[in-house]
């Protein structure tokens, strides 16, 4: 993380203007209110999903491309350097104005900031929760208008506001009539010099202001409704995301890292595996449970990572790498178990090894997709497919190969102790599937250098 207390350098003066790189974070009072108005038990260190409000604020406007943020704080401002200085995922610059100094309720203080930003500036107050869709949204507005823009959330206005330098150096005759920012949008939408962005719970560029503790928790369930991704299964969105959002909290609580959570969903599944491969009938009930526990705890680790800012590619590599050894011991231990309940090579079966085969061949099937996966990301990267409807067939498979929905069915083939179903079953489906995936990443359907 980048710490700086001088002003702006000179070369910065002279850089690009458009868009909205600068941010001014409002940590003592809110962007609408005087020094003191907001209590309610709520501040920068309150944990909405398992970040500080503040924390989440700065990696949200890193993540939105803001370039540099600009703190007014108060007496949090130790604290509040000592978590932007922990936490290495923090890389914008960072100025930091103490509110002694740089009240936000006087007009001075903007007077003040507007010499030191470029372009259009956004205002946020550190109790808001928001997508980062927003920052979108007001950076393209901040491009094609000149005037005040404020966001309005179910009619009410929040803790965000995009102002042009112009404005805020316009500050000095409001002297006395209220908190300065409101005032001035106040005024621009009087004039009609302002651009009003309404948000709902619906859209895809929400936001909420965190006022008390129930705010904070619908906040945060509004963090986890906005992780759910468009190609999920029936059995993600409507099981197995209600069962993680709850663990996934567990875990924030005891800071897992996104990686330990990946570990963890593992290890449930190699117990799973064990237990299916003693072949009894209340062992694969065990089996499949502990498969759908790994199945919940496996969206934990993506929920994590996400709402902590801490997705990595490694992390995406290791979450598909043990998934995959999940799947693989799954089928061998399924396959063994068949095995074992039908006596072994002891068997009267007319084929006693058939069980290892369709094991053996769904294991098979799981490597093959596997490696045929990893060969489609980096065509898709390097080179890129002939037709655009051939990368969208690439890209509908990607997204749903890791689809988790047969774990229910596997604990229904259990219940009523037909787990050899399921092996027949995988064991075709499973090398149709690579089959298919091959034909479709031909070399004829790669785009040519």
């Amino acid at each position: 993380m980048q710490a700086m207390d001088q002003t702006l350098p000179q070369e910065r003066k002279t850089a690009n203007t458009q868009g909205l790189n600068t941010a001014i974070v409002v940590v003592a009072a809110g962007v609408f209110s005087r020094l003191g108005e907001i209590t309610n038990g709520v501040g920068p260190l309150t944990v909405v999903g398992g970040l500080p409000l503040f924390v989440r604020t700065v990696l949200m406007l890193q993540r939105a491309g803001v370039q540099e943020i600009v703190v007014l704080a108060g007496p949090e401002e130790p604290e509040l350097k000592r978590l932007l200085r922990d936490n290495p995922r923090v890389t914008v610059a960072v100025r930091w104005r103490p509110v002694r100094e740089f009240p936000p309720d006087d007009h001075r203080t903007w007077e003040t900031l507007a010499h030191e930003v470029v372009g259009a500036c956004l205002v946020v107050g550190t109790q808001m929760v928001l997508a980062r869709q927003l920052i979108d949204v007001l950076r393209r507005e901040a491009e094609a208008e000149q005037g005040a823009l404020t966001v309005v959330c179910d009619g009410r206005a929040t803790e965000i506001a995009v102002l042009p330098p112009a404005l805020m150096r316009v500050t000095s005759p409001i002297k006395g009539e209220g908190p300065p920012v409101r005032v001035l949008l106040g005024r621009a939408q009087a004039a009609g010099r302002a651009t009003v962005v309404e948000t709902t719970s619906q859209s895809t560029y929400w936001c909420l202001h965190v006022r008390d503790a129930a705010s904070a928790r619908a906040a945060e369930g509004m963090l986890f409704r906005a992780l759910r991704g468009q190609y999920e299964g029936f059995v993600d969105t409507y099981f197995n995301r209600v069962i993680s959002a709850l663990l996934s909290r567990v875990f924030l609580a005891l800071r897992f890292p996104p990686n330990a959570v990946t570990m963890v969903a593992t290890a449930i599944g190699v117990f799973a595996a064990v237990a299916f491969a003693k072949g009894t009938y209340a062992a694969g009930i065990v089996g499949a449970l502990l498969f759908q526990l790994a199945a919940i705890v496996d969206c934990c680790d993506g929920e994590v990572a996400r709402l902590t800012f801490a997705e990595s590619s490694f992390g995406e590599q290791l979450d598909i790498m043990t998934d995959n050894v999940v799947h693989i011991a799954i089928f061998a231990g399924i396959g063994w178990g068949a095995f074992v309940a039908q006596g072994g090579w002891q068997s009267t079966a007319s084929r006693p090894w058939l069980p290892l085969a369709l094991g053996g061949a769904a294991v098979f099937a799981n490597v093959m997709a596997l490696w045929l996966v990893a060969r489609a990301k980096v065509i898709g990267k390097r080179r890129g497919w002939s037709h655009p409807e051939q990368a969208a067939r690439v890209e509908f498979i990607l997204k749903n190969m890791a689809s988790r929905d047969f774990s229910v069915i596997l604990l229904l083939f259990a219940a009523i102790g037909k787990l050899s179903w399921f092996l027949w079953m995988t064991a075709i489906g499973s090398n149709v599937f690579w089959i298919m995936l091959a034909w479709i990443t031909r070399p004829s359907a790669i785009a040519r250098a």
